[in-house]
């Protein structure tokens, strides 16, 4: 319980620390918030084509694995 308490303070304070530099850069939190909401869209993004690139990968390793079973399988001994 105490890490899942320590990770989510420190992305508390990443947040509200990054939220104060955007402010200070552009002179209000309306566009602070605008600035973060594009940065994390754009981290979206990202991510799903990650996993969408892992899901690929894996799809044909499992593949790959069963085609080997099977001519195993079809090979006699």
């Amino acid at each position: 319980m105490r890490i899942l308490h320590a990770i989510l303070t420190a992305l508390l304070v990443l947040f509200v620390a990054l939220m104060l530099i955007f402010r200070l850069m552009d002179g209000s939190f309306e566009v602070a918030g605008a600035r973060m909401d594009r940065m994390l869209g754009a981290a979206a993004v990202e991510a799903e084509e990650a996993a969408g690139n892992v899901a690929d990968a894996t799809d044909e390793a499992v593949q790959d694995m069963a085609d080997d079973i099977a001519e195993d399988r079809d090979t006699p001994n």
